[in-house]
């Protein structure tokens, strides 16, 4: 089965909304409001030419947002999936990120993302359970950073 993109990703790169991953982090987003807990910050950007045009989100929430003794930001990557990291005063995080081992994909669903996000918010804890199911539009969101990156290595000099 080909994925034909009818809009094509790209035109505006630095501008979110013309990355090729918007469409899931604007889902995440959504099941974090739905859940009660929206990042104060979502970042989604690419990592530029000269590493890849790899994708990637953060997602952030300061100690405001949060029942901890700091903030927490998630770490999306396109490759290797959600990582978590606490935040500390300052804004400045508490160790390495660190990868959430019971997200089994690197699309995982915007409602499992939710659920971990949930317990990191409200308790400041390393998420528990598994969660194995994948987001239903990860195979066109695959297809459209391909489209993305061909588009570049046409358009960039």
């Amino acid at each position: 089965m080909e994925i034909v993109l009818l809009d094509p990703p790209g035109l505006i790169p630095r501008w979110p909304q013309g990355l090729p991953h918007w469409p899931y982090a604007q889902a995440v987003d959504e099941a974090l409001t739905r859940r009660g807990i929206p990042p104060g910050t979502v970042r989604a950007d690419h990592t530029g030419r000269e590493r890849g045009e790899r994708m990637y989100m953060v997602l952030a929430w300061d100690v405001s947002r949060t029942a901890g003794l700091g903030g927490i930001r998630l770490h999306w990557h396109e490759e290797t999936g959600w990582a978590y990291a606490l935040i500390g005063p300052g804004a400045r995080a508490i160790g390495p990120p660190r990868h959430v081992d019971a997200l089994h994909h690197a699309f995982a669903t915007p409602e499992d993302i939710a659920e971990v996000a949930d317990r990191l918010v409200r308790v400041w804890r390393r998420p528990q359970g598994e969660y194995s199911a994948e987001w239903d539009s990860a195979a066109q969101t695959r297809a459209a950073i391909k489209a993305f990156r061909v588009l570049r290595r046409h358009t960039v000099g």
